[in-house]
């Protein structure tokens, strides 16, 4: 749909690019290697998008939530299942190393956008819920295209050594008053029954996402 930007920065959109396969390689490896079933209960009932034994969900993108739950917070004796992966395969392959400390040392947050230059394939943005943080260039083909200025995204940060990432998960909330958005958030944040901040707000961003959040389609 799109032709290839003139960017100055084409060896780093490789690697992007390839990381993104990688990572959805994992999306099918994790399942593979560890199952699924026996974790699917416990994610939908935090979510709450269990209708009896159906999975109640609103659209497909709500799929990516899922998924990025399953591989990046369910913990299995203490680690995420990515962890888990690296410790059993103590010598992957280097393009998985890669994937794995990023994802390692991911983290989600509600993120602003301020700037978008569609040249380079990247997005400048703000961590609004860790604001001493400096601000962050992400690459993101999508989001650097149809995305504006203005717009909040949450969604998970993958630093890699050479750039940042989003995993393939994230929702997007239009230009509105931060501090009306946060609050909303903290007050969503508190119903979450979790011992974990991270699950909390995950799970509060999804739920804020169904009731504030714009259509998306990841690509």
């Amino acid at each position: 749909m799109f032709g290839r930007p003139n960017s100055k920065n084409q060896a780093l959109i490789k690697q992007y690019e390839q990381s993104r396969r990688i990572g959805e390689q994992f999306s099918n490896k994790i399942p593979e290697t560890y199952g699924m079933e026996e974790y699917l209960p416990k994610i939908l009932r935090v979510f709450g998008i269990s209708q009896g034994k159906k999975i109640a969900l609103e659209s497909d993108e709500e799929l990516n939530f899922i998924m990025d739950f399953y591989l990046h917070e369910i913990q299995s004796d203490g680690q995420t299942l990515l962890e888990r992966y690296r410790a059993d395969n103590p010598d992957p392959d280097p393009s998985e190393v890669m994937f794995l400390d990023a994802a390692k040392a991911s983290y989600t947050s509600l993120f602003k956008v301020t700037e978008i230059d569609p040249t380079e394939s990247t997005v400048t943005v703000v961590d609004l819920l860790n604001p001493s943080s400096p601000p962050l260039e992400v690459i993101n083909v999508n989001l650097s295209r149809t995305g504006d200025t203005g717009y909040i995204i949450f969604s998970r940060l993958l630093p890699y050594e050479d750039f940042n990432a989003f995993s393939g998960m994230y929702a997007v909330f239009a230009e509105q008053n931060d501090r009306s958005l946060l609050k909303r958030y903290k007050v969503m944040k508190k119903r979450i029954k979790s011992d974990r901040e991270s699950v909390q707000r995950f799970v509060a961003c999804f739920k804020l996402n169904r009731i504030l959040g714009i259509a998306v389609q990841t690509r």
